[in-house]
């Protein structure tokens, strides 16, 4: 007798400790599948500050969920510059780049002291095989993964500098709200030089930005520790919308 699907609470009961949930919450799985899958998620170790999770080129072993900490990925572009495409937080997955072709797109570096969860691509693949649910959600994150990139350049496209920042700064804290983080205030482990290089201007332009905001009233900073005192008239002048994606700052 085929057992039933289990409930969406006791499923977050089951995973509440592991950040690779992503991969089964939506999908649907039953309770002997995501027992499977639970198996299967290695800890690693801690990734120290600056310290490379994996770089651009790398045969791809896993993918990862970010625990605790924080990471950037970026990729050498044409002109021989390194581009920051992404900032992960805790509860997000990573790595997706390389299920085409097994190989790194992208290297990843902790922002800070960090530790991810990994899932063996060889595992992931065999498991995927006879779970059709895990393989249909595996693909719709690979979708995600890669419109993100054309949609995040959109929304830089056609927003000026102050907007940029108001913009990330919302989806930030949107981000670690969802994760359970503190999101009103929290400090910032991206420098502002790597924020710069992301939000595609230049270091000065970035400061102005958030002298601008501090000055309106929507944001205190001090070094590293951010604090959000106006969330309203900061989405406001980030043209902030509903239908703006979910991911349109990581990848």
């Amino acid at each position: 007798m085929t057992s039933k699907l289990i409930q969406l609470d006791e499923v977050r009961r089951i995973c509440s400790g592991c950040n690779m949930r992503q991969l089964c919450l939506p999908a649907g799985l039953q309770p002997g599948e995501i027992n499977e899958l639970d198996q299967l998620v290695q800890k690693r170790r801690r990734i120290k500050t600056d310290e490379y999770l994996f770089r651009a080129g790398d045969v791809a072993q896993a993918i990862y969920a970010v625990r605790v900490g924080s990471f950037k990925s970026f990729r050498l572009r044409e002109d021989g510059v390194w581009q920051i495409v992404g900032i992960h937080l805790p509860g997000e997955l990573f790595g997706l780049d390389a299920l085409a072709d097994r190989c790194h797109q992208v290297s990843v570096q902790a922002l800070e002291t960090s530790n991810v969860c990994a899932l063996p691509l060889a595992d992931l693949e065999a498991v995927s095989a006879r779970m059709p649910s895990l393989s249909k959600q595996v693909m719709r994150m690979t979708s995600r993964e890669l419109n993100s990139g054309h949609d995040n350049h959109e929304l830089l496209a056609r927003r000026s500098a102050q907007e940029r920042v108001a913009l990330f700064l919302c989806r930030y804290a949107d981000r670690r709200r969802n994760c359970g983080l503190q999101a009103d205030s929290f400090d910032m482990a991206i420098s502002r030089q790597d924020l710069s290089n992301y939000l595609g201007l230049q270091l000065e332009t970035v400061s102005r930005a958030f002298r601008q905001l501090k000055d309106l009233g929507c944001i205190t900073a001090n070094r590293s520790l951010l604090e959000i005192k106006d969330l309203s008239s900061l989405r406001d002048i980030a043209g902030f919308c509903d239908n703006t994606p979910d991911y349109a700052y990581h990848q």
